[in-house]
């Protein structure tokens, strides 16, 4: 093969895996802001804008949601959240941020799945990429699925397609296809 027909089909492959992520991306979107456009609704939807949602165990904050702007269906107990951040806390400091483009909150089981190219980093700088990432109440389990990336610096890169992990990140249980490198510390 000549190098013109090389570079030609690499770049055709790289426009391929791009489309087949932006559908992936766009359909996950597509279906989360399809949860509240159901027909059969009463009529008890509300448009909220600026939301916060707070979940406490023990007393204290663990961890607390911030939404740009929300659709809440009062029939199905969900909101659909846009524009998402939000930190855990741990002994009332932050020991892990997220932000997400989409999320979905189940009001009756207090579950959050942020979609649409999650991220979340720990106090430690531990970040954490995937397609979603979920959590239920206040258990100290959080799940990612869908292209899991963890990545600490020169030190740690990981590949999943599911991970669970404690908020301060002390736990770690890969599933599914994985792959970890260590790398020695300068």
């Amino acid at each position: 093969m000549s190098r013109k027909s090389i570079i030609l089909t690499v770049a055709i492959g790289v426009l391929a895996i791009l489309g087949i992520l932006a559908f992936n991306i766009s359909s996950n979107i597509t279906r989360d802001l399809n949860l509240l456009t159901d027909e059969s609704n009463d009529g008890q939807r509300a448009n909220i804008e600026e939301l916060v949602i707070t979940e406490t165990r023990d007393g204290q904050k663990h961890w607390e949601v911030y939404a740009n702007s929300a659709q809440y269906d009062n029939s199905k107990n969900m909101a659909v959240l846009t524009d998402v951040k939000g930190n855990f806390y741990k002994e009332g400091k932050v020991v892990l941020s997220f932000d997400a483009p989409v999320a979905t909150y189940n009001a009756k089981i207090k579950e959050i799945i942020l979609t649409g190219g999650s991220r979340a980093a720990t106090d430690n700088d531990i970040l954490i990429t995937a397609e979603e990432i979920s959590w239920t109440g206040s258990k100290d389990e959080i799940t990612a699925k869908k292209n899991v990336k963890i990545r600490r610096a020169d030190e740690l890169y990981v590949t999943s397609d599911e991970s669970s992990f404690n908020t301060d990140f002390t736990k770690l249980k890969l599933r599914g296809n994985s792959l970890a490198n260590v790398y020695k510390k300068n």
